[in-house]
């Protein structure tokens, strides 16, 4: 049994959980992995409600450390910092962990009252690094834990931002006391990223920065110059590796990092802000003086560092600790914003091909048999996922994965002609891998198969456009290893993933396989007849059933398909365990005749057979944004729920046609709406607008479900600005000769995060 107030082992920071009766193994939701641990030792971890939530929902965290209010300041300035910090760190779209042990229980979050009660505490908290974690457990006390510790609990618990003060290092005189911080030793075993204002200038730097070295751990100022700052100052006089300028590119630091699996941390160090920064001989000569009296007093180990941070504060008349106040902020607010970036991720998983679209110049359609014409031939990028990847880049930028094969690698030949055309190799692959990154997706596990062909689609058009024949060669993507897609999902761990009709049954049931109880949004989008209805393989029974598939964009031929696969799924399976019970006649419970379905939902028989198909394809995916063209979009969504909607009803302007259904989860409702079709000018191709519709969608469903939660609850709250702004991303790339116009950028994202927030 979990002790009152622990987290549930299956709730565990969402993550990816084996478990049995002795042990536990998580790898968490950016991938870093955790070693297996007893069950007992998880038991011990405690997490506040806000911070379990944020968990669950895959929220950005920051991990923040204790010893800075018991140690690091007086009270009351350590309680009224500890809260303003966590402010910051909520402003900045986070949300922050501090970590400490209460009464021998590691606790992963504290109330506003556990803090006030560390705060009071002060120094009669035991200053808890990574040797004292157990004794403090076994003895019941409390403990503020330091740099070190906090690493070790963050890393538990799948937080992988930590923010501080400064971290610890070697001490001054270091060559007779030997005293250097385990701050350090950690730093070299425990893949946290450490934001902090660098080394407490009260210790050696340069000592400090050789042993981190040593111990293979990233140093980075976070700033526009390499210059490594000294706590109270913005420079120390060295020097590291490599500057960080933005959040994203720590992100990317971070997310490389887990990706190599190097289990060593990286230290960000931020410059505290010039204004709070103080001057170099006064806090020198400070430090100086507090160093003598230390040791003179005989102080050292653990008590050494809060005797000379209290010392210098009062030899500085406060100043100090008004810099180091100033200083643990910025470091906060510079640790949400990466943790934002680290956490926020779209995988798209689908094809990516070559276009060659040859259009003769002036032969007719009638004679363009059996012989060569002039004309001009123009290759482009294409393939439904490669085309909604590059929309969701350009929508949400540096944020978007792209998973996909093409050809390219030697194979084993028989024949002389079979091994030069394997020697030769595949020359779009390489160019296609080149040109994709050129687009802005930078993010790429595009697997280059052996002997394969990378995909092309070659069209032959009329001096007026009109296609006269086509080739389409995608079998490279049906070569697409499961085992791939699988290690690329578990790697980046998405928050949303989009996979097209492209790639196997096989792929997608992986896909959803490996997407179960992790929290990650799917999303289908069909491509076309011939491959609408795979994931609605009997193969694919167990995992639909289970909820896994949430939204699917078919257009009208496409949604017929997919209701035969459906009706034909449910009548093969009648016998399966969810599916007893179940009546003979459409999924609709006292409904004689379907056609009342439209009766009672609306007057507007236009959508009598698309109603009833999507009734059927909601029984395995229950949101459908369905694709009409010039006739606009259908949104339809079966949903379980107490509360049956009065038909008709309207909520924030949307009329919700309801109708009451029954299925063998239990009973639900059934809403839809419809969207005319903007009025486009200037249309220069219609290719690739879909997807690009699709794309935008995809974007608004991620950051609405990172931003409020449920999104599938949430979704006809938001549908009208959902919709239009995917029908704008499709106008746009309807008046351009591309498949994903250039001009999609973040506008439509920033209009759209307005209207969820």
């Amino acid at each position: 049994m979990l002790r009152a107030g622990a987290i549930p082992f299956r709730r565990l920071a969402s993550a990816n959980v084996h478990c049995n009766a002795q042990s536990l193994t998580i790898k968490n939701r950016n991938g870093i992995a955790l070693m297996s641990r007893p069950m007992s030792a998880f038991a011990s971890l405690r997490f506040s409600e806000e911070v379990r939530l944020a968990l669950d929902a895959k929220k950005p965290l920051v991990a923040l450390e204790s010893t800075i209010i018991s140690h690091g300041m007086p009270y009351p300035q350590n309680f009224e910092t500890a809260i303003e910090v966590e402010k910051v760190v909520r402003d900045n779209g986070a949300v922050p962990a501090t970590i400490a042990i209460i009464d021998g229980q590691i606790q992963i979050g504290l109330s506003q009252d556990q803090i006030r009660d560390l705060a009071k505490l002060g120094r009669n908290a035991v200053k808890a690094s990574r040797r004292d974690l157990a004794v403090v457990m076994a003895k019941k006390q409390t403990g503020a834990t330091t740099v070190s510790a906090t690493m070790i609990l963050a890393h538990r618990a799948g937080i992988p931002v930590f923010a501080t003060g400064g971290i610890g290092g070697v001490h001054r005189g270091y060559e007779t006391s030997m005293d250097a911080s385990a701050d350090l030793t950690e730093l070299g075993r425990t893949p946290v990223a450490v934001v902090c204002a660098g080394v407490k200038s009260i210790l050696d730097i340069g000592r400090t920065l050789e042993f981190l070295e040593t111990q293979g751990v990233t140093v980075a100022t976070y700033g526009q110059t390499l210059d490594f700052p000294a706590f109270f100052t913005r420079t120390s006089g060295f020097k590291s590796m490599l500057k960080i300028e933005t959040p994203k590119e720590a992100a990317e630091l971070i997310a490389a990092n887990h990706a190599v699996d190097l289990q060593s941390g990286i230290v960000f160090a931020v410059p505290i802000p010039e204004a709070d920064a103080m001057n170099d001989t006064l806090v020198g000569e400070a430090i100086d003086l507090a160093i003598k009296e230390s040791n003179e007093q005989g102080i050292f180990g653990k008590e050494s560092t809060p005797f000379l941070l209290k010392r210098v504060n009062e030899l500085t008349g406060g100043n100090s600790l008004k810099s180091n106040i100033a200083l643990v902020k910025q470091n906060a607010s510079v640790a949400a914003k990466i943790a934002k970036d680290l956490s926020i991720l779209i995988m798209v998983i689908g094809g990516t091909v070559v276009d060659i679209t040859a259009t003769a110049h002036e032969a007719s359609s009638d004679s363009m048999l059996n012989s060569s014409f002039p004309g001009t031939a123009r290759i482009s990028l294409g393939g439904v996922g490669r085309n909604v990847a590059e929309g969701v880049s350009k929508l949400h930028p540096d944020g978007c994965v792209f998973v996909s094969a093409v050809g390219g690698g030697k194979q084993a030949s028989s024949t002389a002609n079979e091994k030069e055309a394997s020697d030769a190799g595949d020359l779009f692959g390489p160019w296609l891998i080149e040109e994709v990154e050129r687009r802005g997706l930078h993010n790429l596990e595009i697997h280059m198969v052996p002997g394969a062909r990378t995909a092309t689609y070659t069209a032959l058009h009329d001096v007026t456009g009109n296609l006269l024949s086509a080739i389409a060669d995608m079998d490279v993507f049906e070569l697409l290893p499961p085992t791939k897609v699988k290690e690329a999902i578990i790697k980046h761990k998405p928050s949303t993933i989009c996979f097209d009709g492209n790639i196997s049954v096989e792929c997608m049931h992986t896909i959803l396989d490996t997407c179960r109880g992790q929290n990650i949004q799917t999303f289908f989008e069909p491509t076309s007849v011939a491959k609408c209805a795979r994931p609605l393989d009997a193969s694919m029974l167990n995992v639909l059933l289970e909820g896994n598939l949430r939204f699917a964009s078919p257009n009208e031929f496409e949604l017929q398909k997919m209701a035969i696969s459906a009706r034909k799924l449910v009548s093969q399976r009648r016998d399966h365990l969810h599916l007893k019970g179940l009546h003979d006649r459409p999924v609709m419970e006292g409904l004689h005749d379907p056609a009342d379905v439209i009766a009672k939902g609306g007057e507007n028989l236009a959508y009598k057979g698309l109603l009833l198909d999507a009734l059927s394809v909601s029984q395995f995916i229950p949101t459908l944004f369905i694709k009409l063209g010039s006739e606009g979009v259908l949104v339809f969504q079966r949903m379980t729920s107490d509360i049956i909607p009065k038909e008709g009803t309207y909520n924030n302007g949307i009329l919700q046609s309801s109708i009451c259904l029954e299925d063998w989860r239990k009973s639900s409702i059934a809403r839809w709406h419809s969207f005319p079709a903007h009025k486009v000018e200037d249309i220069k191709s219609v290719t690739g607008a879909g997807d690009s519709f699709v794309a935008s969608v995809v974007t608004s469903l991620h950051n609405l479900e990172k931003t409020i939660g449920a999104c599938q609850d949430r979704l006809w709250d938001h549908i009208d600005s959902i919709i239009k702004d995917g029908q704008t991303a499709a106008a746009l790339t309807m008046q351009t000769h591309e498949t994903v116009s250039p001009t999609l950028s973040q506008s439509l994202q920033a209009k759209r995060l307005r209207s969820i927030s």
